[in-house]
């Protein structure tokens, strides 16, 4: 990169109010956070009522009455009011409010979440619940993230950050931790609705606007009621493009965005209620979302552009039956997800001999059913339970197409499209190569969680899961033109693999809760997590060239061990919230690669993960609140990777560092709210995020190994709040930072993929 900071000058400014931020925070030179705070205290003195008054309530045990200080793991979570005033309307914005959820960003839509130092390029290690909805999408076939969609983050009641291992109760890839999204529901009383509205210029780039509106209508009054929220974006592209030296895209990313989700409540009896959920969300990119490292800043070169869609629906429907001993939830999901993410891979194309500009597109039609029956005891004695069981049918149709384009966009964008266009013999189709798998995936899961109140303080938990799932995939190979292929020449398509697997596993969860004062808990944890194993496709196509590799890959298993304290002091004037964590994760999924040709995953390796994570809330004055977080994250491996994965060409050995995981993180928030009138009160406040430096490989023997380097992210805003409404000027990215968000390198070139520029908008909020 020609440069880290496109305003030097602005850069050093923006260190200094960071600075100023950190030290208001605490007193200290140390970033600090925290989740439930007393931000509506009305005095001082009466920070400890107001703590009580603003507890934020969880349902990270898959209740609705706990508190994060009741609660044996560590939890941050986020209420709806603070995700506005951040501004935080994007799933990639959460390190604004959680320095520790490291969210690797790929544009507007694709996202990896990272917690505490657990990451594999192989599917994901942390799972995403809207509702009772888990958030599932397309992963593999060359599409970047863990599969989970940007879903924007409108009219929401509160966000919740499991950390840990969350298998017990949350299932398969909740191995690091979940996100839990909860949005607000239907009120079957009262007619409203909120509006807003934001226009931003972003520095050297094209104006972003964005808006949303909620509408509340309470069709029968207290029985049936209709919750309606849509969003969009528009604008904001700062990526430009010359293609082959002659035409030239200014701000080629714009990204539309268009979603709307609608809840609908029917309260049948007292004790008795179905909640049905449609979400549909769609994004376009106009181009690429990323540049070359070997390019100047925010500059791509490549000869074909990068045109992005992904569409998203999730459908579900929830009926909730309450007893005096308990409640019966009962949930069934849809989800359906279209994406399609082009890649430039003209470089490729060459080494070939094929010198035709060429683009690689990857396609995921996903498609997925889970059904789950669970019951939650409200027993009058010592003993709690939570158990259920869990169905999910998974199809995912994965394509990979190799088409050339002639104008700098492909002549078709999938295998049925470009038919017209396939023709036989050496450089006379535009399309040139394509493959296509179909993967089927069925999976059943018992699990049961106690709780036991020993003495009035003390709380033992023990909970256990099992799952078993059947996987099979079916290759084929839709047409390939190049000699030196060992497969050949192929026309018409032709199967080349189908393969099956069956795999099973059981997690874990044992903990102690102490609540050693009313105000302060301390707590002790034992957890395990997993995720299911799959088929190497490319099996039959190796063996033909005498390639030999496992056909299936198992389930990649860890053990979490933690140690926290949390509560408040100082009469509730200070919140905290400290842990320490031990991760021994193994027979982790690997992807490697056999002869140059063939792609395929693998168990091996064992690594640890050691951190510490402190988040603090401090509201020493009326109106006024301050919070931070710091969090440490040493995760490596623990050996050398076996012999047969470094022949393979994955080389990891014994102390090198996780990929994509920095050692330290930090951020620091500052909220002062003040009076102007009996009718309208100020506000302003900053933030500021720190990100250490992480690599995309475990050291520099792999063929790639790209610095993510560390970055500083400064925001502000202020405004006038009135009586029901909000205006206010806000500003991301004050110092204006290259900040990498996340990296894709290959031999068509390492591209890295920024945070936005310096931004500044104006925002107005309103209900009704």
């Amino acid at each position: 990169m020609s440069s880290i900071n496109r305003s030097s000058a602005f850069g050093v400014a923006g260190k200094g109010l960071l600075a100023s931020i950190s030290l208001a925070a605490l007193g200290i030179a140390m970033p600090a956070a925290a989740q439930e705070t007393a931000a509506e205290a009305s005095a001082a003195s009466d920070a400890a009522a107001a703590a009580s008054a603003n507890t934020i309530v969880v349902s990270a045990t898959r209740r609705s009455d706990a508190t994060i200080t009741d609660t044996a793991l560590s939890i941050t979570a986020f209420s709806g009011e603070q995700l506005e005033r951040l501004a935080v309307n994007d799933i990639s914005d959460l390190r604004v409010l959680d320095p520790s959820v490291n969210i690797q960003s790929y544009g507007a839509a694709q996202n990896k979440i990272i917690l505490r130092g657990i990451t594999s390029n192989v599917g994901a290690t942390s799972a995403m619940y809207l509702n009772e909805s888990a958030v599932l999408g397309g992963q593999a076939g060359n599409i970047l993230g863990d599969g989970k969609p940007g879903l924007r983050l409108h009219d929401i009641e509160r966000v919740e950050v499991l950390k840990g291992p969350q298998g017990t109760l949350f299932g398969t890839s909740s191995m690091a931790g979940t996100l839990r999204i909860i949005t607000k529901k239907p009120d079957l009383y009262n007619w409203g609705g909120s509006v807003g509205m934001d226009l931003a210029a972003v520095d050297d780039g094209n104006p972003l606007a964005q808006g949303n509106a909620t509408i509340n209508a309470p069709i029968v009054e207290g029985v049936f009621g209709l919750r309606v929220t849509g969003w969009a974006e528009t604008g904001g592209g700062f990526i430009d493009q010359l293609v082959n030296d002659t035409t030239y895209y200014k701000d080629a990313n714009d990204r539309y965005v268009r979603g709307v989700r609608a809840e609908a409540l029917l309260q049948v009896t007292e004790d008795f209620s179905l909640l049905g959920s449609f979400t549909h969300q769609r994004i376009d990119v106009d181009g690429s979302q990323a540049f070359q490292m070997a390019n100047e800043d925010y500059l791509n070169t490549s000869p074909t552009r990068e045109v992005f869609k992904d569409k998203y629906t999730l459908a579900s429907l929830t009926a909730d039956y309450k007893m005096d001993f308990g409640s019966i939830i009962a949930s069934v999901n849809y989800t359906d997800q279209n994406v399609r993410n082009p890649k430039d891979s003209t470089p490729t194309n060459e080494l070939y001999g094929l010198f035709a500009d060429l683009s690689f597109v990857p396609r995921v039609w996903f498609e997925d059913v889970n059904t789950e029956l669970r019951f939650l005891s409200d027993f009058d004695g010592p003993f709690q339970i939570v158990a259920g069981g869990y169905y999910e049918h998974t199809k995912s149709h994965t394509q990979t197409n190799a088409i050339q384009a002639p104008d700098s966009v492909p002549v078709c964008w999938s295998y049925d499209e470009c038919r017209p266009y396939v023709q036989p013999g050496w450089g006379n189709s535009v399309y040139e190569f394509g493959t296509d798998t179909e993967r089927t995936i069925d999976q059943f899961a018992f699990y049961g969680q106690v709780d036991y109140t020993m003495f009035d303080t003390l709380t033992a938990t023990v909970g256990l899961r099992y799952f078993e799932a059947d996987i099979r995939d079916v290759v084929t190979n839709l047409q390939t033109i190049y000699p030196d292929f060992i497969f050949g020449q192929v026309t018409t398509p032709s199967v080349t693999g189908d393969n099956k697997g069956t795999n099973s596993n059981t997690s874990y969860n044992f903990a102690l809760l102490w609540e050693a004062t009313p105000d302060v808990s301390l707590y002790a944890r034992a957890a395990s997590g997993y995720r299911i194993g799959g088929v190497n496709t490319a099996t039959s196509l190796a063996q033909e060239a005498g390639v030999i590799f496992p056909g299936t890959f198992g389930p990649d298993s860890l053990w979490s061990y933690e140690l926290g304290a949390k509560g408040y002091l100082f009469g509730g004037a200070l919140f905290f919230d400290l842990t320490g964590y031990h991760v021994d994760w193994t027979d982790q999924q690997l992807s490697a690669s056999a002869a140059g040709s063939f792609a395929y995953t693998i168990n091996a390796g064992k690594t640890t993960s050691d951190g510490v994570e402190l988040n603090l809330t401090l509201t020493p004055m009326q109106g006024l609140s301050l919070n931070g977080s710091v969090t440490y994250v040493d995760s490596k491996l623990a050996e050398d990777l076996p012999a047969d994965v470094l022949d393979a060409g994955t080389i990891g050995l014994e102390g090198d560092r996780v990929p994509l995981s920095p050692q330290w993180s930090g951020g620091a928030n500052a909220d002062y709210e003040f009076g102007l009138s009996d009718s309208l009160s100020g506000f302003f406040g900053g933030n500021v995020v720190y990100r250490g430096s992480s690599r995309s490989s475990f050291n520099d023997q792999n063929q790639f190994n790209t610095l993510l380097p560390s970055y500083w992210l400064v925001g502000a805003s202020a405004g006038v709040r009135g009586d029901g409404w909000e205006a206010s000027l806000y500003a991301k990215n004050l110092g204006n930072e290259l900040a990498v968000l996340g990296v894709n390198d290959s031999i068509d070139g390492v591209r890295l993929y920024p945070v936005q520029p310096r931004t500044i908008g104006v925002r107005f909020t309103g209900q009704f």
